[in-house]
């Protein structure tokens, strides 16, 4: 009987933990300081988890990577037009800092952070085609 148990202990332990979802809400609120954001703007993640946002309003949003770790997978989700429509990505064993935003309401300041791991330090991350922390102006 110790024997067993030792043995199913051991098969949790080593077992790998279930990769989560999360949601981020792509919100339009009329009432608030800021309109247009996402909900959570910051959120951190383990590799393997996966992001899910929603749209909850009638209004166009998506999600776009402006920069990443260094050789990550960047996203561009589809421009989400429904109330509820939603778009998935799971991110991959590249652990760091991935920022984004709704290119439709970027320059309103609807942008967001997800964290994979650990975060990058900015020497390690990498803008997308386009995108990114060339655009910043002085």
């Amino acid at each position: 009987m110790k024997k067993l148990l030792l043995v199913a202990t051991l098969f949790t332990i080593s077992s790998p933990a279930l990769a989560e979802e999360f949601t981020v809400k792509m919100v339009t609120d009329l009432n608030a300081d800021q309109i247009y954001y996402f909900e959570p703007a910051n959120l951190t993640i383990q590799p393997g988890d996966t992001v899910k946002w929603v749209n909850v309003q009638e209004d166009m949003h998506n999600a776009v990577a402006d920069a990443g770790p260094k050789g990550a997978e960047l996203f561009e989700s589809p421009m989400l037009e429904k109330e509820g429509a939603s778009w998935s990505f799971t991110f991959d064993d590249t652990q760091g800092t991935y920022s984004y935003h709704c290119h439709p309401h970027a320059a309103m300041g609807m942008v967001g952070t997800i964290i994979v791991g650990q975060a990058s330090a900015s020497e390690e991350m990498e803008a997308a085609d386009g995108h990114g922390e060339h655009d910043h102006a002085h």
